[in-house]
């Protein structure tokens, strides 16, 4: 993304890129216009989130910002960021890591090995962190083999601490303000990757989803988040829809007193009645995936019906014979949460259909017992292991223990291991999956990607790889556009 040098590059690259159909040359310049529902409390990638809608603000802010040392490749696996290379012992004790030479922080110095691994040992304090022969030594306090995983997240993203109290970062993008709930980003001139194509990207926190989708329509915002019965119309606004990999799992988890043996035909034949389906094509507007698995197959690595749970389903007359207390179901959803209320009302529906006595529950306060309570849980976009392990830990106590008394995996554990657990997980069919979903984000008109997505299959944001189209409409270019190196 860097502006060319070489007079014959850019000239080759121009025909090139005039001679595609309906292509238009990238421009540098303009401000891009965000808007989030969440706000950041600290622009700190150590810090810990208050809120979810912090938390994925900042998983969406922050690396614009922060560069860390490794990061996740769009077509799996890991790939070098700030670093170079990096190697560990057999069994993942020790590890070091070559930085990358010529990176350039936003103050316009150099950053060094030393400040990385002062960077490091703040943030990850059960590591120990120093600097050998210009290499950086990782020595975990207990041996990781996904170590290179961890400093692949947010936390570990590099931050240099200047006598100011400033926070110094080395991403596309620099802090050039904050105010309340109003941040703004300028172009980092020098940025490893290339300067970007915007000179800025101005950020409002704390919208709420009805002004963001009003601002995008209205042309007062470029980037906002959608939620997914908005996404049509976004699309009849001739808008467009960009999304994640699926991220979110929504399922049903039956509560202790319906997770008994003797109860579990009748956990079967509810999974069973479930129209995923429809749940994907008229809740979700058609951008979701019906769910047998905990974890989406994109990011697990094996098909869903290795692990999905079977076994006996009971007909409709045989459940309809049974005593009302035991057809009857109580589904219990979040009362701020309409996407999951709908989701559970089309639920109850079929399971009426299948026998059931059903009705959904979304109590302000303190409630009747439920029998089942429908869940959302983000899903962590990293290698199998780890993220079947942060669904172990996103489950309430109660509820693990109600489905398996198995540990999560242990890092690095192989990929018949991961499966293995989350076999054990489903095989009670106290937890029913329904849905994996993306993260849905609606994009202006007047803005467009130079290479590859603007949402990346992490959700995160690859603000770098956007400029401004001067007249989409006439499909114009501005005069002196510029076409970026790759």
């Amino acid at each position: 993304m860097k502006p060319f040098r070489s007079a014959s590059l850019a000239l080759a690259s121009a025909i090139l890129i005039a001679s595609a159909p309906g292509a238009a040359r990238p421009r540098y310049g303009g401000i891009l216009r965000v808007e989030t529902q969440g706000t950041l409390r600290a622009l700190d990638p150590a810090a810990t989130p208050a809120t979810a809608l912090e938390g994925a603000t900042r998983r969406h802010v922050l690396p614009l910002i922060f560069d860390p040392l490794i990061e996740m490749d769009p077509d799996g696996g890991l790939r070098p960021l700030l670093a170079a290379s990096w190697e560990g012992d057999a069994a993942g004790a020790r590890w070091q890591v070559r930085l990358r030479p010529g990176v350039t922080l936003h103050d316009g110095s150099l950053l060094t090995p030393e400040q990385v691994a002062s960077s490091l040992g703040a943030s990850r304090t059960d590591w120990q962190v120093a600097v050998d022969a210009g290499a950086i030594v990782v020595t975990p306090s207990e041996p990781r083999r996904d170590l290179p995983w961890e400093l692949a997240e947010l936390r570990s993203a590099v931050g240099v601490h200047r006598p100011s109290g400033e926070l110094v970062g080395t991403g596309p993008f620099r802090v050039e303000r904050l105010e309340g709930s109003r941040l703004t980003l300028r172009a980092h001139e020098e940025h490893h990757g290339g300067r970007p194509f915007l000179d800025a990207v101005h950020i409002e926190m704390g919208r709420a989803p009805a002004s963001q989708l009003s601002d995008l329509e209205l042309d007062r915002a470029d980037l906002v988040s959608v939620g997914p019965s908005d996404a049509g119309r976004v699309i009849q606004r001739q808008l467009r829809i960009v999304s994640s990999r699926p991220l979110e799992l929504f399922a049903l988890v039956f509560e202790a007193h319906r997770a008994t043996t003797a109860s579990e035909p009748l956990r079967r034949t509810l999974a069973a009645a479930i129209d995923r389906d429809a749940i994907r094509r008229v809740l979700l507007q058609g951008r979701a995936q019906p769910a047998d698995a905990l974890l989406p197959e994109w990011l697990s690595g094996y098909p869903s019906f290795a692990v999905a749970s079977r076994g006996q389903v009971l007909s409709r007359a045989a459940v309809a014979a049974l005593p009302a207390a035991q057809r009857t179901l109580a589904i219990r959803v979040d009362a701020a949460d309409a996407l999951s209320r709908a989701m559970a009302e089309r639920v109850a529906v079929d399971a009426r259909e299948a026998g059931f006595s059903a009705a959904v529950q979304a109590p302000a306060g303190l409630g009747p017992r439920p029998d089942l309570r429908l869940i959302r849980l983000s899903l962590e976009a990293s290698a199998p292991d780890r993220a079947l392990a942060a669904l172990f830990n996103g489950f309430a106590p109660r509820t693990l223990g109600l489905l398996t008394r198995e540990p999560p995996p242990a890092p690095g554990s192989p990929l018949e291991t991961v499966a293995r657990l989350e076999r054990a997980l489903l095989e009670n069919a106290v937890i029913v999956p329904l849905v994996h979903a993306p993260e849905l984000f609606g994009l202006g008109a007047r803005v467009d990607s130079w290479s590859g997505p603007i949402v990346l299959p992490s959700g995160a944001w690859d603000l770098a790889n956007l400029w401004i189209v001067p007249d989409r409409a006439l499909g114009a270019e501005a005069p002196g556009a510029k076409a970026p190196s790759r």
